[in-house]
C-alpha cells in the first residue's frame, strides 16, 4: 500500500487578498511581504508550526494544506482572532487605498500532493469558497472590517458547531454557493460583526446576484452584469431612433436615483455617445453601436451591483428602452387662415381652424 492509497482529511487553507490587481508593483511587493507576515504572526501566537505546513503561493494569494494533526478549533478560533487583530494592526492610520484587506476560505477533506501542487477535491472546494460572490460582495460592503471569513459546511459541522475553543455557531450566517458546476453551502463570519449585520449584507447580495430574468424562454437568474449589457445593448439602440427622447428621460431617473453625483458625466456620455450616432452612416454605425454599448453595460454594471433594488432598476430601464411606448405624432396647428369663405379643414397630423371674430 502506497501513502496515496491513504485518504487522511486535512484542513485546507486558502487567503486572497482584496483589490490586489489595482496596486503597482512595488504596492504589490509591500503587500506580499505583509501578506506572509501577518500570516506568520497568527500562526505563531496560535501555536501552530507554518514551516510544516505544504504551501503554494500565488502573488496576493496562499493556499495551505496543513497536517492532519493539527488542532481545528485553534485554527479556527486563536489563528482567525490573531489574523484580523495583525491586520487591524497593520491598517490603523493607513488611507483607505492602503488597507490590506483579505478573504480566508477553509474546508477539510482530502487533498494530495501533485506534479504541480495538489489535488482532491478540498482544495477545488476551498477554491470555490474563497472566490464565493457573496464573500467577496460582503468584504466590499463592510468598510469596518479587514477580514472575511469562509467555511464549507463541513467544517462548520464537525468543528464549528462543537464550540471548542470558544467558538460560538452563532457567530456565523449560511450561504448557498452556485459557481458553473460546483454547488453546495458555506458559513460566513466576519470578526467583530454580529450575525444581524452578516444576514443583513448576504439576503443583500443574494438579491443583487440572482435578479430573475423574463426573457422569453429562459427561467435562468441574471446577473448585474447581464442585466447590465441588457440595459446598455437597449439604451445604445434606441440612440438612433425617435424613441431616444423617452429613453433619455428614463436613464436620467436611474441616474438621479442611483448615482446622483455622476449623473450630469453619465448623460453627457450619453448624448455624445447620441451624437456621434447619428452623424455616422447606417453602415458605419455597427462598430460604434457595439463600442459604446460596452461603455454603457460598464457603467450600468457598476449601478446593478449596488444593491437589490439597483438591479431591479437596471432591469425594468432595460425593458423600457427595448419596448418604449409609441411615440406621439406632432401635429400642425394653423389658425386664422385666409380663405374665401367660413370653413373649417381638417387632415390626420394638420388642424385648419378659423377663430371667431377673425
Amino acid at each position: 500500500m502506497t501513502s496515496h492509497d491513504i485518504l487522511t482529511r486535512q484542513l485546507c487553507m486558502a487567503t486572497d487578498v482584496e483589490k490586489y490587481s489595482r496596486l503597482d508593483t512595488l504596492q504589490q511587493e509591500v503587500v506580499q511581504a505583509d501578506l506572509l507576515r501577518v500570516l506568520e504572526e497568527a500562526a505563531l501566537l496560535s501555536g501552530l508550526d507554518r514551516a510544516s505546513w505544504e504551501r503554494q503561493a500565488q502573488g496576493d494569494q496562499e493556499f495551505a494544506v496543513l497536517p492532519p494533526d493539527t488542532p481545528e478549533s485553534v485554527v479556527l478560533s486563536d489563528f482567525i482572532r490573531h489574523l484580523d487583530a495583525a491586520l487591524n494592526e497593520r491598517n490603523a492610520f493607513r488611507p483607505e487605498k492602503e488597507r490590506m484587506r483579505l478573504r480566508l476560505a477553509i474546508e477539510i477533506g482530502v487533498a494530495r500532493t501533485a506534479p504541480l501542487g495538489h489535488s482532491g477535491p478540498a482544495p477545488v472546494f476551498v477554491a470555490r469558497f474563497l472566490n464565493a460572490p457573496q464573500l467577496k460582495s460582503v468584504l466590499k460592503a463592510t468598510s469596518s472590517t479587514n477580514l472575511a471569513v469562509i467555511l464549507s459546511d463541513r467544517v462548520y459541522q464537525d468543528v464549528v458547531r462543537l464550540r471548542g475553543q470558544g467558538l460560538d455557531p452563532e457567530q456565523y450566517m449560511k450561504v448557498h454557493i452556485q459557481q458553473d458546476d460546483f454547488t453546495g453551502y458555506a458559513w460566513i463570519h466576519l470578526p467583530g460583526h454580529s450575525p444581524a449585520e452578516i444576514r443583513g449584507l448576504t439576503e443583500e447580495v443574494d438579491s443583487c446576484t440572482s435578479t430573475a430574468t423574463t426573457l422569453e424562454g429562459d427561467s435562468r437568474m441574471l446577473t448585474p452584469t447581464e442585466i447590465a449589457a441588457m440595459a446598455g445593448t437597449a439604451v445604445v439602440g434606441a440612440m438612433a431612433t425617435d424613441t431616444w427622447g423617452y429613453v433619455r428621460a428614463r436613464c436620467k431617473a436611474l441616474f438621479s436615483r442611483h448615482e446622483p453625483e455622476k449623473r450630469k458625466d453619465l448623460l453627457e456620455e450619453l448624448d455624445a455617445f447620441q451624437q456621434a450616432l447619428t452623424a455616422t452612416s447606417p453602415a458605419q454605425r455597427k462598430a460604434l453601436t457595439t463600442t459604446f454599448a460596452e461603455r454603457a453595460t460598464a457603467e450600468l454594471t457598476s449601478i446593478a451591483s449596488k444593491s437589490a433594488e439597483a438591479s431591479k432598476a437596471v432591469r425594468a430601464l432595460a425593458d423600457e428602452a427595448s419596448s418604449p411606448p409609441p411615440q406621439k405624432t406632432p401635429h400642425n396647428n394653423l389658425t386664422n387662415i385666409r380663405a374665401g369663405g367660413d370653413f373649417i379643414m381638417s387632415g390626420r397630423d394638420s388642424y385648419v381652424t378659423k377663430e371667431e371674430g377673425k
